[in-house]
């Protein structure tokens, strides 16, 4: 389990028909080759779930953020 290091716009809450959108840093890492991250949301008392899949590819094209302006 990964803890992230820090959150923009971190909600708890969604109205219904809306949406949202949450940045979560975490420490700098890599995924072996046979590896994946796998993220998952699930709703409180409720039936929907997602997850996606993050591999190691993925990381390494990510920009490094140097500053991280929240409101």
């Amino acid at each position: 389990v990964l803890e992230p290091l820090r959150a923009q716009n971190y909600v708890v809450v969604v109205p219904a028909k809306s949406s949202e959108r949450t940045v979560f840093a975490l420490e700098k890492f890599t995924i072996p080759d046979d590896k994946q991250l796998v993220i998952e949301v699930a709703e409180k008392d409720g039936g929907r779930h997602q997850s996606f899949v993050v591999e190691n590819e993925d990381i390494v094209r990510a920009n490094v953020i140097d500053e991280l302006s929240i409101q």
